[in-house]
């Protein structure tokens, strides 16, 4: 088996589960992966997380943004490593950076503008389709998502 060599500033980050510097390239997590499974691109020989320790610059893959978090790699890995934290701060890295696909920054703005990922506009409108009240934004929620991410430290980003 092959161990990986990380290519990037691994302490940045491994830097909340030390564990993942065990990984090699066996595949056993990326075989349970719902994600993986269904990518028609993906490859088993070529590990999933190995593709992202390969990466020059992972946290600017869009494949980290595919992690579904539902920890099924850390439940099969059989070196006890975390590969859901290392995504989880590959994808903090790459939103900080600039460099998360743009639908996650627009997710991001909708829901501190009107505390839910959908548009309450476009919601309203089915609604009153199929004969519904109207839902209203939750301005208390707002402010309380508001004053979360400025504590966070998420910064609101241009949408392109």
């Amino acid at each position: 088996m092959k161990v990986l060599r990380l290519k990037y500033e691994k302490n940045e980050i491994t830097k909340k589960n030390k564990a993942i510097e065990v990984c090699f390239k066996c595949s056993t997590c990326s075989k349970f992966c719902p994600i993986t499974q269904h990518v028609k691109k993906y490859n088993l020989e070529d590990s999933f997380i190995t593709q992202l320790f390969e990466a020059e610059k992972p946290e600017a893959l869009n494949d980290v943004w595919m992690c579904c978090a539902c920890e099924k790699c850390v439940i099969t890995c059989p070196q006890d490593a975390n590969p859901t934290e290392v995504f989880t701060n590959l994808k903090e890295k790459s939103y900080q950076e600039g460099l998360a696909p743009s639908i996650v920054y627009r997710l991001v703005e909708q829901l501190l503008q009107e505390s839910t990922v959908y548009s309450i506009k476009f919601a309203n409108m089915i609604r009153k389709r199929a004969g519904l009240k109207e839902v209203k934004k939750n301005e208390k929620a707002v402010k309380e998502l508001n004053v979360l991410a400025e504590k966070a430290g998420l910064e609101r980003k241009e949408v392109n």
